[in-house]
């Protein structure tokens, strides 16, 4: 089966994340969402029908069988229902398009059943105490894991997993409330404390005395230290120091100082209010809780203080004293007494520096989509 993950018309509510990838690449747990569809529905290829720009590095794939929506979390009843349309059919649920069978256009199938769909940022977080599980048992189905550690000690009923490679010393491992799950090469360094559910994507690292509080999923070759309470890091993003981070989605190759800390509660106890790109001002969330959306290649410094609900874009480099408004821009320089532009070209050699250290290589693709966020993104630039 080939699949084609389609972006539709509402992916800039997914911004600043969706600017520099397809809604399907965006991971929620340990997987993708175009991986988990590629596990359950057994694809053979898959590609994504995105936006210009973007298609040198999400190409297309050719002779689709199956069309799924971007945003689209699949479930049990979802697979069943796709794996069932006939060519041309369309699944569909309260005139939203979840798949197409290809073919000549016939009949509509509406999906009765519950159905998750990432329509902002904040719910890769809010969303994985479900998709945790769900991906572990995608991953870990009928296999060993590797050896643990005698120096480990492991509390609650739920499994422990460590690829080959991974490895954890001296730390307790607690998983009352969901599984755990080490990547390729993963490590967890002495003196952690860890509550699942949790997982650690290929390479990636807790470091001395790191705090982490489930549902928490990282990506590979993410660092964090400190203390982390349900956040998702899509990728190659560090938070290695001391300093809170609660609530929260980072992009890819972000970094956040040392000491720097992110308020995830009002002091009122109201509903968090975000930044949304869609509408041009800051809508409800529906969350408490909700800390930190920052957007790939950008950086702080250390003791930067954030406040609750604070949307940073792409390429941003924030720092000094004091909070930051809560929406930073994308190519924003500055920090809470005001911003200039972070230069197109000065952007793009610091990625040109950061890429090769986890052995990516910062190429004409990659810079062709920053020279296109970077004109997309003018309007919010209002210093100009």
């Amino acid at each position: 089966m080939r699949l084609s993950f389609f972006d539709d018309e509402n992916i800039n509510h997914l911004y600043p994340l969706t600017l520099t990838r397809p809604a399907a690449d965006l991971r929620c747990g340990l997987l993708t969402v175009a991986e988990k569809w590629v596990h359950d529905l057994h694809a053979t290829e898959h590609g994504y029908e995105t936006r210009p720009y973007l298609r040198e590095k999400y190409p297309p794939v050719e002779n689709a069988d199956v069309k799924i929506a971007g945003n689209l979390l699949p479930s049990a009843a979802l697979t069943e229902a796709v794996q069932l349309l006939k060519p041309g059919e369309t699944l569909q649920k309260e005139g939203i398009v979840l798949a197409q069978k290809t073919g000549e256009p016939s009949s509509v199938i509406e999906f009765t059943n519950e159905i998750h769909r990432i329509q902002r940022p904040f719910q890769l977080f809010s969303l994985l105490q479900t998709e945790i599980p769900a991906d572990y048992s995608r991953i870990t189905s009928n296999r060993t894991s590797s050896a643990m550690s005698s120096t480990v000690t492991i509390i609650g009923p739920h499994q422990v997993f460590l690829e080959p490679g991974a490895k954890a010393e001296a730390c307790t491992i607690n998983t009352t409330n969901g599984p755990v799950y080490l990547g390729k090469n993963a490590e967890i360094m002495e003196g952690s404390h860890v509550r699942g559910p949790m997982v650690m994507g290929e390479g990636a690292v807790l470091k001395l005395g790191t705090k982490v509080y489930g549902p928490t999923a990282l990506g590979p070759y993410c660092v964090v230290g400190g203390e982390v309470n349900n956040i998702s890091m899509q990728g190659y993003s560090n938070k290695g120091h001391d300093g809170f981070l609660g609530n929260a989605v980072l992009g890819e190759w972000c970094n956040i100082g040392a000491d720097s800390n992110c308020s995830n509660l009002k002091n009122n106890y109201e509903d968090v209010k975000v930044w949304n790109y869609a509408s041009g001002r800051f809508d409800k969330s529906g969350l408490q809780f909700c800390g930190l959306i920052m957007g790939d290649h950008s950086k702080c410094g250390i003791n930067t203080m954030f406040n609750t609900g604070t949307v940073v874009g792409v390429s941003a480099n924030i720092f000094g004293a004091g909070f930051p408004r809560q929406f930073v821009p994308d190519f924003a320089w500055g920090g809470a007494t005001g911003f200039i532009t972070y230069k197109l070209d000065a952007a793009c050699k610091t990625a040109s520096l950061v890429m090769p250290r986890r052995k990516k290589e910062f190429n004409d693709t990659e810079k062709a989509i920053l020279e296109k966020v970077f004109e997309m993104t003018a309007e919010w630039r209002n210093w100009e």
